[in-house]
């Protein structure tokens, strides 16, 4: 109870210093920007796809950047401050991650606020928006919890390196096409295929569960998606509380 008190306090202090420093201006012009060219009141009636695939990149995209500017305020000389204050590593870096998300997530009610003021989703009722709602806050969730873990206080530059390549990997399909993959010899084309699906297995719940969020069609196997996304998050917030648990503390100067 204690870790988790410490964590929270330690979240609001984060999310003030940002409010503070007037980075959250960013977010807020960003957002007011993408209202005006994607979801205000033009000719036509909004669709529910329109409007979850549009909000869901928006909210990816700006999440990127809220993570690296959020985490970066974890990476001071004064983090050696607080973390002698009996907060702890693991509190430290959950807090970090929970404020990433409150902004990220925020960015996301603010915008549904103003499409449900001004500009209401053509036949999308409550239930509706929950189910697009669900997939879509637990991607951002995803994304803040990869971010977290390739902070420099957390992985070293090779390892960190390491995992971005694994990655490409797994989005090589899009990149390398069936033409550039019939001219590579058999074995090298068939290592690369059976990498591609190994390291893309991992991910399938974020993809998943974007096409969940715009079709809001939860039948079948689709229903334990939201599941799998949670798996995810916690996998990956453990890993990288277990890296930072064990690795050399220098804040950058």
């Amino acid at each position: 109870m204690q870790a988790l008190l410490r964590t929270f306090w330690f979240a609001v202090f984060t999310l003030s210093e940002y409010l503070r420093s007037g980075r959250i201006v960013i977010e807020l012009a960003a957002t007011a920007a993408a209202y005006y060219l994607f979801f205000r009141r033009w000719t036509l009636p909004m669709t529910p796809d329109y409007f979850f695939s549009t909000v869901g990149l928006f909210t990816l995209g700006l999440t990127v950047y809220t993570g690296s500017t959020i985490l970066a305020l974890g990476d001071r000389p004064q983090g050696y401050v607080t973390l002698a204050r009996r907060l702890g590593r693991g509190p430290y870096l959950i807090g970090l991650y929970v404020s990433v998300l409150v902004v990220s997530w925020g960015v996301y009610g603010i915008i549904c606020s103003l499409v449900a003021l001004t500009n209401p989703v053509s036949g999308l009722d409550i239930a509706g928006w929950m189910l697009g709602t669900l997939p879509l806050l637990l991607n951002l969730a995803m994304l803040a919890a990869l971010l977290t873990l390739l902070t420099p206080i957390v992985l070293p530059a090779p390892w960190r390196l390491a995992v971005l390549a694994l990655v490409a990997l797994a989005f090589s399909g899009n990149l390398i096409g069936g033409s550039t993959m019939s001219s590579l010899p058999e074995p090298v084309a068939l290592a690369l295929e059976v990498l591609r699906t190994v390291l893309s297995t991992p991910l399938l719940p974020a993809f998943t569960g974007f096409a969940i969020s715009v079709s809001r069609d939860y039948s079948g196997a689709s229903a334990v998606v939201p599941v799998a996304q949670l798996f995810l998050v916690i996998g990956l917030l453990s890993l990288a509380v277990y890296s930072f648990a064990r690795r050399e503390l220098l804040f950058s100067a």
